[in-house]
């Protein structure tokens, strides 16, 4: 592993850790007794009319377990790795990868070759209500996955601040599709970029975005990349969200 996670090249580099600079400030913000994950986008919830049901379980419920039967079916040793959730907002997968890494800790106290989780968001409130670097923070703080948390200010339709090949676990849930085709494509590159061999990236997001996703990955020849639905877990109003998987071969 590089002896910096972070790309020395990068004009912030290395860019604030929100987390650890809010944890220790003089006056941190309470900790509240549960996560607080807000909800999607308040006008997609509007324009869905009729199916609004279905949105609101989704953000509230459903995105929470398929995320659960993603994670719980990784193998156990990716979560040594340093992993990276891009636009992850309030913190739900961010932090749900830092609980699996706590676990690890639980089961091996003295073991100290556990990497955090990394989130990188620019935290747009029209994406996610409430969205901002304090309410991730009280969150890590609810989940008790503070120490194992790293969160940053930073777009990913430019260049992620990170080193080649070295996150376990790249994932990204609900955020791509929120910039044009070519911010999307990019994002894309930059997640296998950043991913190391042997690593896996995870994407879920609305339907009709997968194609481009695919043929990116496709063609910087990474393997098994495969594309379904969640299912009804997932509905947005009428659109439903598919779930992307790739590995990165070993010799890339």
């Amino acid at each position: 592993m590089p002896t910096s996670i972070y790309n020395q090249a990068h004009q912030h580099s290395p860019p604030e850790d929100h987390i650890a600079t809010i944890s220790s400030s003089p006056n941190p913000p309470p900790t509240p007794s549960d996560p607080d994950f807000g909800l999607d986008s308040l006008l997609g919830l509007v324009l869905s009319l009729f199916a609004a049901p279905l949105y609101l379980y989704a953000t509230c419920k459903g995105k929470f377990k398929v995320w659960d039967d993603i994670l719980n079916a990784l193998p156990r040793d990716i979560f040594l790795q340093p992993t990276l959730d891009v636009g992850c907002g309030r913190g739900m997968v961010l932090l749900k990868m830092a609980q699996h890494k706590k676990k690890l800790l639980d089961s091996s106290p003295s073991s100290s070759a556990i990497a955090p989780s990394y989130g990188i968001d620019i935290f747009s409130t029209a994406d996610q209500t409430g969205n901002s670097p304090v309410a991730t923070y009280q969150n890590a703080a609810a989940m008790g996955v503070i120490d194992l948390s790293v969160l940053h200010t930073a777009s990913f339709t430019e260049t992620f601040p990170f080193v080649d090949n070295i996150f376990g676990l790249v994932t990204a849930n609900l955020s791509i599709h929120n910039t044009k085709r070519e911010g999307r494509v990019f994002a894309v590159k930059e997640m296998a970029r950043v991913c190391a061999p042997g690593g896996k990236i995870v994407i879920v997001d609305l339907f009709g975005f997968f194609g481009d996703h695919k043929a990116v990955l496709e063609e910087l020849g990474w393997k098994d990349v495969d594309v379904t639905f969640a299912g009804f877990k997932m509905m947005y109003g009428c659109l439903p969200c598919q779930v992307l998987t790739a590995s990165k071969s070993l010799d890339r």
